[in-house]
């Protein structure tokens, strides 16, 4: 009932570079979505601008495969948006989007050469102004992946320009020149732009890693993992509050280990700590994840037992008790056998009282011979224990 482990144990962080990888995809979901309808309403464009000077029903035939293209696309957008998946889900959608990309550029730039008039130099080099406009605008809006971006530019872009490679005519081979420069800068540009969003990511998740471990670090006492004295009493605060307002049972323990100053006066503090971190360990793992648990100072520990009866409170108790009792600490050559005295308080829902009588009763625990655990009642004020 109470063996679940304690939330101060904490996971290991996840690889950064697969986070990284998540806020550049979700970047593309986010920045791209626009970007479906303003590429299907410049093919349009282009269709209507070459309609009459270019095969008729090559422009339609185009159009209609590039809307198929885009139907699929935006059905992906819309799944990421209703679902807005975390995590390694969002990497699942790493290929489905690069394949849908690179589809629907290789329909925009071979749609754009089969469309492109043969016999008119002009709306040769308008078609051509329009794909390279197409081939900056996807550099731009798919930077944060470099291969995306460069695969969408070249699929968008390589096909009018190997063909105009192959036309002998001067004014081809100049259009076809040109383009190539211009796809040579958008290489270097993806680069610089990907790197820089890669470092900007990068640098926000470390530094996000950075504030958690510090944040943990100020909660936590780094000797047996558990809540450091000020986030026990924040985080126990919380939980009475909450008690409070929903009328649930609460306890609180209160645990010192016995005889603790003979072990740091006899075998040394190394070995006093040793006791420390083995206690902290069989605590953390015996409560559950929503009991607080806290080292106070010292050999003192503590934890508070939301929604639980003081009988289920001395049950878990004396478990805790039996356990460490019975535990053999290793210290260097020898094995070392601690006990502990426990105060349970369950009457009130005030933190400092609960706190000073589950302290009163560990006392009193001691005083009748240690290893024992002792439920506070109100005849221990009255004798001044």
């Amino acid at each position: 009932m109470h063996e679940a482990p304690n939330s101060s144990n904490v996971d290991t962080d996840p690889d950064v570079g697969l986070l990284v990888r998540e806020d550049k995809l979700r970047l593309l979901f986010q920045q791209s979505f626009p970007a479906l309808f303003i590429s299907y309403a410049i093919a349009v464009l282009l269709g209507w601008m070459l309609w009459g000077h270019a095969s008729n029903i090559a422009i339609v035939a185009w159009l209609g495969v590039l809307t198929v293209a885009t139907l699929a696309r935006l059905a992906l957008f819309l799944s990421y948006f209703r679902i807005r998946p975390r995590g390694a889900d969002v990497l699942k959608l790493e290929r489905p989007y690069a394949v849908s990309l690179m589809a629907s550029s290789l329909v925009w730039g071979i749609g754009a050469l089969i469309v492109m008039p043969a016999d008119s130099l002009l709306y040769q080099a308008l078609t051509l102004c329009v794909v390279v406009g197409m081939a900056g605008g996807a550099i731009s809006m798919y930077s944060a992946r470099y291969p995306m971006a460069i695969g969408a530019m070249a699929a968008v872009l390589l096909p009018s320009t190997l063909w105009l490679f192959t036309q002998g005519g001067r004014a081809q081979l100049g259009l076809a020149i040109g383009a190539s420069l211009f796809m040579v800068v958008l290489v270097r540009a993806a680069k610089v732009l990907a790197g820089t969003l890669q470092d900007n990511f990068r640098l926000g998740r470390e530094l996000h890693a950075a504030h958690a471990a510090s944040e943990l670090q100020a909660k936590t006492d780094p000797l047996t993992g558990l809540a450091n004295r000020r986030a026990f009493l924040n985080q126990g605060e919380q939980i009475v509050r909450y008690c409070e307002r929903h009328e649930l049972p609460l306890c609180v323990l209160v645990m010192d280990i016995d005889n603790f100053k003979a072990i740091n006066d006899t075998i040394g503090h190394h070995a006093g700590d040793t006791v420390l971190r083995r206690v902290g360990e069989i605590i953390g793992k015996l409560f559950r994840r929503s009991d607080v648990c806290g080292r106070l100072g010292g050999e003192e520990f503590a934890v508070v037992l939301p929604h639980t009866f003081g009988d289920d409170a001395l049950a878990t108790a004396e478990k805790l008790r039996q356990t460490i009792a019975e535990s053999e600490i290793p210290c260097g050559d020898r094995y070392l056998n601690v006990t502990m005295s426990v105060g349970i308080a369950d009457a009130g829902y005030d933190m400092s009282t609960l706190l000073v009588h589950a302290d009163k009763a560990m006392y009193r625990a001691k005083e009748q011979g240690r290893n024992q655990v002792v439920r506070y009642e109100e005849s221990f004020a009255a004798s001044g224990g």
